[in-house]
């Protein structure tokens, strides 16, 4: 009987090739992801800093274009912070689609491989049969030989 052969072979490496790519894809994206959330950690590390060192000085005299410009400054990273908090919500988009794609690749790989062990199986019996029927065939063949032989013995004895 022929060794086993799956037929579609060559799309199953696809689909584990396209798995990778969307892993190494999804790897991309949470880095840049991670990136964007550090960023946004140092933005408000700078504004809580800012407003500690002016709150420090609110028992001296007040420099109002001082105090005018920290709030123009604040206002800014505020800004900043904002826009830096939606670049986030994009590449939390971006990180769920390829998620998504992620998770329907394992889903195709995994289909391609249940197809492929159910063909194994059914090889594996088809093959069960064949070598069943061999040894059957084998067997049988042996005992006439020997019931042959015994009838040969029992005219040679009685004769």
């Amino acid at each position: 009987m022929k060794r086993f052969l799956f037929d579609l072979e060559q799309v199953l490496r696809l689909k584990r090739w396209k798995e990778e790519e969307a892993k190494k894809a999804l790897a991309v994206e949470v880095a840049a992801l991670e990136t964007l959330k550090e960023k946004l950690f140092q933005l408000q590390g700078e504004l809580k800093g800012m407003w500690e060192n002016d709150a420090g000085t609110a028992g001296e005299m007040v420099d109002t274009r001082g105090r005018l410009n920290i709030l123009h400054y604040a206002r800014h990273m505020s800004t900043m912070i904002d826009g830096q908090e939606g670049v986030i919500a994009e590449q939390a988009a971006r990180l769920k689609e390829k998620s998504d794609l992620l998770m329907k690749a394992m889903q195709e790989r995994k289909v391609l491989e249940k197809l492929k062990e159910r063909r194994h199986q059914e090889w594996r019996k088809e093959r069960n049969k064949f070598e069943y029927a061999n040894l059957d065939e084998a067997s049988s063949s042996f005992l006439r030989r020997n019931a042959e032989s015994e009838e040969n013995l029992k005219d040679e004895i009685g004769q």
